[in-house]
């Protein structure tokens, strides 16, 4: 009999990201990723895959390796005619990037100094030059002060965006701009200047215009997109081609050069479909293809053992008439063809994973995709790009997997009240005997703008390990429903939202004899853990809940966020703090924390900027001062991003809290109801709550 996942397991994860197929379609080169228990970090080195020959397997191409700290080559990109590999790496100590002559061999050369760095790279139609987004130089200090002088340890800050989840502070005086780096020589060429950052640099098929994207609206926090430009080669000043409406991003030129596609909106700051967009490149109104596709482009499926850092960007078939691009639906995140002049759809990827990252080479036909599933984090895959010839090419996980037996959501739908359909999926634990009886964990995605599907999750495969159920479902907010969906609970958190999860989980007990209804528990992370903080103020039918990077005070929130003053005016009802405060308090789970009866573990670490670590530490306070029962878990030096890409032994740590806690309150023999409630029994919504 397996074993069951444990959270050590993490060492023996290995990650697929970035494939990025040749020009000529023959060969495949991805980025492999690994946590280094020793240095408690990650190692990613790249591979290549020969297609002539894919029963040969991958074989590894660099070996990065700082004296000190751990070695990260990543980004690989072909030169356009397929013999020479771009990519980024620390291995001299500091990000840079580096070009391997792939038909001479030999060592990688760098192309660009320690003090320039590295960023986002895009190859020059003729081989020659390389367009990479570089920061401008580090500051020198030019105090006066003698040297052993004590200076002051403030920060001046005048902008209204002056920290970012991650990032930490930001340096207004150190911005992204972007250089053409000679690819021989290495000198460089600043091509773009002025106060604000830019990304994303692509070239035009004749070499002669760079696109790429920038925000240009730097003191006007109510406008906070991006738009795409296009600035001569030669230098000139920067062209605007989108027309800032909304968010505009992933620029790629036609194969004749004359139009652009482009990923975006027109809705200003409102959450609506992300679509494919067509724009001139001499300029002209945008053109929005994919209107009538009610799905948003991208993958908004989450994950918690993903590692894929590569584009998903548009790719123009090579006769112009199609562009390739991912949507999410239904918890899936396929490849499609969209045609350019009808707007019409085709599935290219049949098999149901979620495309975390595709390239494509339209001369040859072909695409190459990192593709996940319930069951694999991420593996290699090409297909035609006609939907044919679909084929798998590495299984990294399967012998770990088969060491320890995962168990398989399986998928069922729920009506809600109002007529809305809401897919749900459920996990058994393993290894549970016919006719018993297990506890089950409501499981909450974030975002709230995000979803859950096909993706492998650790922590929900260890819970399944230990004996619990695991439920997660896509209430209203999520993505892959269409627009008016994701809107759903736009003004109306903990409203619909929650009236949706309460209904999945009463059909789920319908539904499925081996649940015991007295053992319920609930989680979830940053607007999860904003609903599983909710949850517990307004029913008693959970008997454990942990509530990760969570948000417990809206109010607060709005000012020490890096995101909480347009981010909650928009979520919130487009209503500024101070013109909807009870509103706001209202819907905020601290305001009801006297109503919390459900033990509860709050994990939350302090470098946290999305929801910022002060969530935790009143929510933490109010129930202690209030007699509950409360835990906090506090990790230093880790931000919004812990459960995903923080240090491992903080991930293992962190997961075993989860397993732990619930373990305690739901697999220990049950207790008694509290007093004056019975067990499962929902108290009514706090006024303006769930009803409203």
């Amino acid at each position: 009999m397996a074993r069951g996942i444990q959270a050590e397991d993490l060492f023996r994860f290995e990650w697929v990201g970035d494939a990025q197929i040749s020009p000529d379609g023959r060969r495949v080169a991805f980025v492999r990723t690994r946590a280094d228990r020793r240095r408690n970090g990650y190692e990613s080195s790249i591979w290549l895959l020969d297609l002539d020959r894919p029963e040969a397997g991958p074989r590894r191409l660099t070996f990065a390796g700082p004296p000190e700290g751990l070695g990260v080559d990543e980004n690989p990109r072909w030169s356009p005619d397929g013999r020479r590999l771009a990519f980024t790496s620390n291995r001299s100590g500091k990000p840079r990037v580096y070009v391997l002559d792939l038909a001479m061999g030999g060592e990688a050369q760098p192309v660009t100094s320690e003090e320039a760095g590295a960023g986002e790279l895009a190859w020059s139609p003729d081989g020659r030059r390389l367009a990479v987004a570089l920061r401008d130089p580090e500051r020198k200090d030019d105090d006066e002060r003698q040297a052993g002088e004590p200076k002051p340890t403030c920060r001046r800050i005048t902008k209204l965006r002056y920290k970012f989840n991650g990032a930490g502070f930001l340096d207004p005086d150190r911005r992204r701009h972007i250089h053409l780096v000679d690819v021989e020589t290495g000198e460089s060429r600043q091509l773009t200047d002025g106060p604000f950052d830019e990304s994303q640099p692509t070239f035009s098929p004749d070499g002669r215009l760079l696109a790429f994207v920038s925000n240009h609206r730097v003191d006007d926090p109510d406008e906070s997109w991006s738009d795409v430009f296009v600035v001569p080669v030669e230098g000139g000043e920067p062209r605007r081609l989108t027309p800032s409406r909304g968010p505009s991003q992933s620029p790629a030129f036609s194969p004749d050069g004359r139009l652009l596609a482009y990923v975006g909106h027109d809705q200003g700051d409102q959450v609506a479909n992300q679509d494919l967009w067509i724009v001139p490149v001499e300029g002209g109104e945008p053109r929005n293809v994919t209107r009538a596709f009610d799905h948003t482009a991208g993958n908004s499926v989450g994950a918690d053992a993903r590692w894929d850092h590569g584009p998903s960007r548009p790719v123009w078939s090579a006769d112009g008439r199609e562009v390739f691009l991912t949507f999410t639906e239904r918890g899936e995140a396929p490849l499609f063809a969209v045609e350019v002049e009808t707007g019409r759809v085709r599935r290219v990827t049949a098999d149901p994973v979620v495309v975390t990252s595709f390239t494509a080479a339209p001369g040859a036909g072909i695409a190459a995709y990192v593709g996940a599933g319930f069951l694999a984090p991420g593996d290699l895959y090409t297909v035609g790009l006609d939907g044919r010839g679909a084929r798998r090419h590495t299984a990294l996980n399967d012998a770990l997997f088969a060491e320890t037996g995962l168990s398989e959501p399986e998928h069922f739908t729920v009506i809600a009240d109002d007529g809305a359909e809401i897919d749900a999926w459920i996990m058994k634990p393993l290894g549970l005997a016919p006719g018993a009886k297990a506890p089950l964990v409501l499981e909450i995605h974030g975002g709230p703008h995000s979803a859950y599907g096909r993706a492998f999750f650790h922590e929900f495969q260890l819970l399944a390990a230990r004996g619990l159920g695991v439920l997660f479902s896509n209430p209203r907010g999520s993505t892959g429903y269409g627009q008016a969906f994701t809107r759903g609970c736009v003004g109306d958190w903990g409203g619909r939202d929650y009236q949706d999860l309460m209904q999945v989980v009463d059909e789920v007990l319908r539904r499925f004899g081996w649940i015991d209804r007295e053992r319920l528990g609930v989680t979830g992370g940053s607007f999860g853990g904003y609903m599983t903080n909710w949850i517990v103020t307004q029913t008693d039918r959970f008997r454990a809940a942990v509530t990760q990077r969570s948000i417990s005070n809206l109010y607060s929130m709005y000012g020490t966020s890096d995101i909480g003053f347009h981010f909650n005016r928009r979520e919130l009802g487009d209503a500024e703090l101070w013109e909807a405060e009870d509103r706001i308090m209202e819907r905020s789970p601290i305001r009801h924390a006297r109503n919390v009866a459900t033990p509860l573990l709050i994990i939350h670490s302090d470098e946290d900027y999305r929801c910022p670590i002060e969530q935790a530490e009143q929510f933490y306070v109010a129930l202690k001062r209030l007699g509950k029962t409360v835990e906090f878990l506090r990790f230093s030096g880790e931000n919004h991003e812990l459960s995903r890409s923080g240090r491992p032994v903080n991930r293992i740590e962190r997961l075993g809290a989860i397993v732990g806690w619930f373990e305690r309150h739901l697999l220990q023999a049950a207790e008694p109801a509290a007093e004056g409630d019975e067990a499962g029994e929902a108290r009514p919504a706090a006024s303006g709550g769930a009803g409203a």
